[in-house]
């Protein structure tokens, strides 16, 4: 089971543009979110729309509900299978649901049940750049990406999925200010976190393979 305590691992720290768009914007973009517990004080009562790029499918489950989106209007999905194709019944039927226009089941699901539709320039809106990187002896290649945020600008996908991170480990904390931990807990947990983690990456690297194909060059 996931802890309920999110280990900082950034060094950089939270920068304040973030902090300040992220809890403004109309408009809030969330790259490659894993599942990590989402803590209660996170909401975002200004955002009436969401854009899940390459998320995990248990992180969409947790964060995409109307506690911590009261005013969803529209949801911008280019992520895979979210693992519960009846996540629209969080919400009213007013949500609009967009995708890429590629053939996936879960976008071709809710396409015909008229729950959402495709849209051919939406992966040109929010991915600004790909870059292949090589792994290990020429295996194991995977893509970087850059990413067009609205109101911020173009900026570095991990950046932006570690300043996410690190924003959900501030509002937890803020909270559990109280809940000290103590020398020897901590390690224990970030070696808790640190084992899901890996067990993770198993699931997203299949994942990734669907990703990437939704990614490409739309016709």
């Amino acid at each position: 089971m996931l802890s309920k305590k999110l280990i900082s691992f950034s060094r950089g720290g939270l920068s304040t543009e973030f902090i300040k768009h992220i809890d403004s914007t109309h408009n809030l973009c969330i790259y490659k979110l894993g599942a990590h517990y989402i803590p209660d004080s996170v909401i975002f009562p200004k955002a009436n729309s969401i854009t899940l790029i390459n998320c995990n499918s248990v992180g969409i489950l947790n964060i995409v509900t109307p506690t911590v989106f009261p005013n969803l209007s529209k949801v911008n999905y280019l992520s895979t299978d979210p693992g519960d194709f009846k996540i629209y019944e969080r919400f009213n039927d007013k949500i609009k649901w967009i995708f890429p226009n590629k053939t996936y089941e879960f976008y071709d699901f809710m396409v015909k049940t008229g729950r959402g539709k495709k849209d051919s320039q939406l992966i040109k809106k929010y991915v600004a750049n790909k870059r292949i990187i090589d792994g290990k002896n020429g295996f194991d290649i995977s893509f970087d990406f850059d990413l067009n945020i609205p109101g911020f600008g173009i900026t570095n996908g991990e950046w932006w999925r570690s300043q996410f991170y690190e924003y959900l480990v501030n509002k937890q904390n803020i909270i559990k200010s109280k809940d000290c931990i103590y020398p020897g807990e901590a390690s224990q947990i970030q070696d808790d976190e640190e084992t899901i983690l890996q067990k993770e990456y198993v699931k997203s690297s299949i994942d990734k393979l669907y990703f990437d194909y939704i990614i490409n060059k739309e016709e």
